[in-house]
């Protein structure tokens, strides 16, 4: 039940699909982010990874590309990331791949916000994550 209510509320933070046909794939994407970012939340670093494609890569803030095992040492290093928000999610179905942008926001209003772009590829029937790239939104 934890996970139910944890993923439902998900939902009210994040944001409907920009200007397009919901597809079943494209909510799939959406379904699939707010998963992740839960598990991200809750420090749930064993069960995110089998949502990474063996070949994934993330490019950091910085400007820094990790390969998939230095991405999940950091983030077990790191541990729970606490609230987050993924808000104005946009995805686009290209066949057996899919790119999501959007951004990921703290609880706290005033906390910065990350703009992300996400590439996601069906293999096997299963949609992994192969890239990530955040930059931070600087605020105004």
């Amino acid at each position: 039940m934890g996970k139910a209510v944890l993923f439902i509320a998900g939902l009210a933070f994040a944001q409907p699909l920009f200007a397009q046909g919901a597809s079943a794939d494209s909510a799939a994407i959406v379904a699939l982010e707010l998963e992740m970012s839960r598990l991200l939340m809750a420090g749930h670093i064993d069960e995110y990874a089998t949502h990474l494609a063996s070949d994934y890569a993330r490019t950091t803030r910085q400007g820094t590309v990790e390969r998939r095992d230095a991405a999940l040492a950091s983030w077990r290093a790191r541990g729970p990331t606490g609230p987050m928000k993924p808000i104005d999610l946009w995805v686009r179905v290209y066949g057996d791949a899919a790119v999501l942008t959007g951004a990921v926001a703290g609880a706290d209003t005033n906390a910065p916000r990350m703009r992300i772009t996400k590439t996601f590829v069906r293999r096997q029937g299963k949609w992994l994550l192969v890239a990530l790239h955040g930059s931070e939104i600087q605020p105004r």
